[in-house]
């Protein structure tokens, strides 16, 4: 008689037929409703899907014709420079757990929790405002950069746009306002704030210096409030430029700060005789401030998908993002940056493949 092994013991067919009962009609029939109640429910997550990306090398980019590259021949022709884009679910949107179940098995989608995407009781108007300043910021930053890079000497200043209510600052600046001073010390692009800032612990204070219709106003003491960085001032910052050259970069329907890095070096393509890209599709992410630091955004997965479709062979990836990746599409090589220094070197090596790429951590 044929026998089955559990454990230490063994135990003929006749004595575990009762384990082989098939559940009731009734019990099918609860366990198939709980499993549809579950797809048709909505979940607090959100989809990312890989977005169709677009060469910034293109009319995105537009430099007055006198400081453009006068190199019109051949040497430049072909390559590409992709800015890489995901579509993604809005804070509105019900995701239920039939379209979860699908992206997961499609495997060129990515599913995160909602809080870790869109923050908690935000709305949706505000969320999209801050997209939009954060694209602003983006492309501000970027032509400070490459014109920097180029060899021009462009001004700047810190400016708020936005003072949260329960700041302590709420009742002593506005929007607008230029910040000159902080604790005394000289201060011109948001990061010199920050930095300043991030010595300090919540109920500790500075004092600021600001500039309001041309007149400068003094603070002396603002209590710092606590966010998840640490100490903060709680208020919105921008860095902003008094450029020597109009550069235009036109983007549609896109927002947020991760096409900093690209944008920056298409500037640099579009006004050097240098040719960076060599005819090569090149492809790449990642937030770029006024130091020239490259710093992690989301959706990075989605993003080398889309440009991997587009024929991407070379893709520049910010560091701290290199321990996120699970999976690289064949045929891509991810080169993790941490500074605008680092990807133009990336971009002028005559071996890009012996560079050290991003390991995939799955």
């Amino acid at each position: 008689m044929p026998r089955f092994f559990f454990g230490r013991f063994f135990y003929s067919r006749d004595q575990l037929s009762p384990l082989r009962t098939r559940p009731s009609r009734f019990i099918s029939f609860l366990l198939a409703s709980a499993l549809l109640l579950a797809a048709l429910l909505p979940l607090p997550y959100v989809i990312f899907e890989p977005g169709d990306p677009e060469n910034v090398l293109g009319s995105m980019i537009t430099v007055p014709e006198e400081f453009a590259s006068k190199d019109k021949g051949n040497s430049k022709a072909g390559g590409k420079l992709f800015l890489t884009t995901v579509y993604v679910t809005t804070p509105k949107s019900k995701v239920f757990g039939f379209e979860i179940l699908k992206a997961w098995l499609d495997g060129d989608e990515t599913v995160l929790p909602r809080d870790s995407v869109y923050p908690e009781n935000q709305p949706a108007s505000e969320i999209k405002k801050q997209e939009s300043q954060e694209m602003t910021s983006s492309q501000e930053n970027a032509i400070f950069n490459a014109l920097s890079y180029l060899g021009y000497e462009v001004p700047s200043r810190a400016k708020i746009v936005d003072v949260l209510k329960q700041s302590d600052a709420h009742d002593l600046v506005k929007e607008d306002d230029l910040i000159i001073e902080i604790d005394g010390r000289e201060v011109d692009r948001v990061e010199q704030i920050v930095d300043v800032v991030r010595q300090k612990n919540p109920g500790d204070s500075v004092s600021l210096l600001i500039e309001r219709a041309g007149k400068r106003i003094s603070i002396p003491k603002v209590t710092l409030m606590e966010n998840s960085l640490g100490a903060a001032i709680g208020i919105f910052l921008t860095t902003t430029f008094d450029f020597p050259i109009d550069v235009k970069i036109r983007i549609k329907d896109t927002g947020g700060p991760s096409a900093g890095l690209i944008f920056t070096l298409g500037v640099i393509e579009k006004m050097t005789e240098e040719d960076l890209v060599r005819g090569r599709k090149i492809a790449g992410t990642g937030t770029i401030n006024a130091n020239g630091e490259v710093g992690a955004i989301g959706g990075i997965e989605s993003k080398m998908i889309g440009a991997r479709r587009d024929g991407a062979t070379i893709f520049l990836a910010p560091l701290d993002n290199c321990g996120e990746i699970r999976h690289i599409p064949k045929g891509l090589q991810v080169i993790p940056v941490k500074s605008l220094k680092e990807a133009i070197s990336a971009l002028r090596s005559k071996d890009p493949a012996s560079l050290e790429g991003c390991q995939t951590s799955g």
